[in-house]
Order: C-alpha cells, then structure tokens, then sequence
C-alpha cells in the first residue's frame, strides 16, 4: 500500500489529514500512559482517578452540545482551533497539580477541550472541501488517525520503562505539544465556506436538534452500529481467555489485524458517495457484516486452539467490514440530514450517540453477551440484523421530514 494512497488531492484535505495524524499522535500518548501518570506520577489512589475522569467526563457530556452550537455561531474553524488550544493549555497544567480537587479542576478543562471537537471537526471538514468531498476526507483523517494512535502509543513505551515521576510528565506534556501543533494547522487551513447562523437569522437557546425526532433516531441507530467498539476492545479479549482455546497473545494479532485493514480500507468505503440510498445500504451491510462476526465468534467456543485463532481472524475481517461500513454510512447520514446552518449542533447531537455507546455497550457485552456463551453471540448477531433492516425505513423518515421542512420554509418565503 502505498502512503500517497492515503493522501488527499486537494491542499485543504491534507492539512485535515496532518490534523488527524497530529492529534492521534498524543492521543496515542494520552491513552498508553495517562493512568500511570495519574496513579504512579501523581500518586492518586486508582479510585480518586476513576471519580475524577467519571466528574469531568459527565460535565464534558452536559457541555458538547452547547460547543456545537457555539462553531455555529463563531465558526468551525475558529471554535477548533480555540478547543485545540485549549486542551493544550489545561493539559500542560495537568503536571502540576498538586492535590486531587485540583486535578479535577483540570481534567475537567481538559475534557471540555475535547468535548464537541469530533462534531465541529466534522463541521470543519464540511466548510474547508464541500459536501463533495467530506466523507471521502473523512475516511483518509480515520485512517491516518489508526496510524497516529498506533505510533503514539508505541513512542510511550521508553518513556513508560522509565517508571520515573519525570517520564510520566514527558507523556503528558507531549500531548500537550500535539494539541497546540494541531491548533496552529487549523488557524491556517483555508476554507471554501463558513457556518453562519440560520438563514432567517433566529436564534434559539434549546439546541433544535434535540427536537428533531427522526435525526434522534439516526443518532440512536448509529449509536447501537458502534458497537463494534465494546466488541473489539472488551469482548473478543475476555471470550478469548475465557471462553476459547485459543492463545491469549492471540488478542494483540487481532487488533493489528483490525487497524492494519481500517488504515487500508475506510477510504475506499468512505469513497462511494453521500447519496441516501448508498449511506443507508452502508449502514445495513453493517449490521449484517457483524452479524456475521457474531456467529464466527460464538463458533469458536468449541473449535481447537488453531481453528478457533483461524476463526477469530477472520470474525475481525468481518468485524472491520461492518466498522468501516457504519463509519461511511453514519458521516454521509448525519451530514445529509444535518441543516447547513446548524451542523455544528445538529452533528453534536450526532456525537452524542458513541458517548452512549461507550456507557452501555461494556455492559450489554458483559452483562447480556458473555454470560451466555455462544447463544448470547447468537442472540446479538439476531439484534443487529433487525437494526440492519432499520437503515431503510429511518432513512425513509429522515427524508419525509426533511421535505416536510423545506415545504415549509417555502410557505413562508412566500408570504414574507
């Protein structure tokens, strides 16, 4: 695979590419060495750190759909920028504190730094290449990010060897470095529009996404297609060592398998247009793509070690396909449906729907999938196949209520 395939044709794709690339960097450092930092850098008990990320994580929650309709108002562009810079200045803090009301304070601003950006991002990414290009753009910035992540998270291991108070510290501020990197990118990168307020000039409190009911329900479905996430990240590793006879160093192969194919292929899902009927049909193969992975894994409860490694494999192709194809169909969908004026808001709203994810799905995994062994697999392969002939009908609701608006609004210009 060659790198130019994973580069953009246009100058303003490139530069999002290299913010990508950037902010994964020392989001990769961030991940690999944070709760060390915090427990052996700073000496909080594992507890006290827990507490701390849930208060930040649920202000963050509170405050993303507010940031979202702040870029529309200021711009994507700049509220970016600012974010990134932000969480640069509070991060470099982070190595100071000293006690633990501090550090609440401050992850606290740290986390409001991240809170919105994938959503203003993708208002971003809208302005700097059009409608014709953001899904594609989107899908080289997810992969140069697989790499980021990748590298990142190995450039901490030396610094992790260390064990040192002063090692730790070098982490952080690392990604303290990457962050106003990435803001410094983005203050220059040149637009091809800007997100205003809306066309009529009204301003409203009560973000109006939260009203839109068929986009909630994207949101929701959306939301429950990420799944793939638990699955990956808590799932296969506790069936592989409890349920399986397959190698625990097996876990590490499959990882590698799913980023290596996510760096070589979400262009090329993210490639085949924005048209509602594509985005839906991307969405379906989703659910049926980890249907499938379901069933391969349930299977390897009883296989041997070998067969059930070869198994496991190939359930992470099939897993990394549904990925893949929920990515480019959940970006296209939400971009569609979003009005131009409000994506800020509307795609905050949107975002809102993987924090759900990441509450609810290690639960539904250890809780409703695992307990049950190969049945539970099978009971969920049956789960996603029914969200997958969903895409169709929400789609179908998203557009009945979008031309209900524009009728609307017409009326109205009509008679002003």
């Amino acid at each position: 695979m060659r790198i130019a395939s994973l580069l953009p044709d246009d100058k303003a794709g490139r530069s999002l590419a290299l913010v990508a690339l950037i902010d994964s960097l020392g989001t990769g450092f961030f991940i690999a060495g944070s709760i060390l930092f915090l427990t052996r850098g700073l000496g909080f008990a594992p507890g006290k750190v827990g507490a701390g990320i849930a208060i930040a994580n649920a202000i963050g929650f509170i405050v993303t759909v507010p940031l979202g309709m702040l870029s529309d108002r200021l711009g994507a562009k700049r509220t970016l920028a600012v974010m990134y810079a932000w969480h640069a200045l509070w991060m470099a803090a982070l190595p100071f504190v000293g006690s633990f009301p501090t550090f609440v304070v401050v992850f606290t601003m740290v986390t409001i730094g991240d809170c919105g950006a994938i959503a203003v991002m993708q208002a971003l990414v809208s302005s700097a290449v059009g409608p014709e290009r953001r899904t594609k753009t989107l899908g080289y910035m997810r992969s140069w990010r697989n790499v980021g992540f990748t590298v990142g998270a190995a450039l901490t291991a030396p610094l992790l060897a260390f064990d040192t108070k002063a090692a730790y510290a070098t982490i952080i501020l690392a990604n303290a470095v990457f962050y106003a990197a990435a803001a410094l990118v983005i203050s220059r990168l040149r637009l091809v529009g800007e997100s205003g307020d809306d066309e009529r000039g009204e301003r409203r409190w009560f973000p109006r996404a939260l009203d839109d009911w068929p986009y909630l329900g994207l949101t929701l479905l959306a939301a429950a297609m990420t799944i793939h996430l638990t699955f990956l990240g808590v799932g296969l590793p506790l069936w592989v060592t409890e349920h399986t006879s397959a190698p625990a160093w097996i876990v590490s192969v499959l990882v590698m398998t799913n980023t290596v194919l996510a760096v070589a292929l979400q262009v090329r899902f993210a490639s085949r247009g924005e048209s509602v009927a594509i985005a839906r049909r991307a969405m379906a193969l989703s659910g049926i793509a980890q249907a499938v992975f379901c069933l391969v894994v349930a299977a390897t409860g009883r296989m041997p070690p070998v067969a059930a490694a070869v198994g496991l494999v190939l359930s992470v192709v099939a897993l990394t396909a549904g990925e893949l194809w929920s990515a480019a169909g959940s970006w296209a969908l939400s971009y569609r449906f979003a009005p131009e004026h409000r994506q800020g808001e509307y795609l905050a709203v949107f975002s809102l729907g993987a924090t759900i994810q990441d509450v609810l799905g290690p639960l539904v995994v250890t809780l409703a999938i695992l307990p049950h062994g190969g049945p539970g697999w099978v009971g969920a392969a049956a789960v996603l196949l029914v969200l997958a002939t969903l895409a169709r009908p929400a789609a179908a609701w998203l557009e009945r209520t979008q031309a209900t608006r524009t009728a609307g609004v017409a009326v109205v210009t009509a008679q002003s």
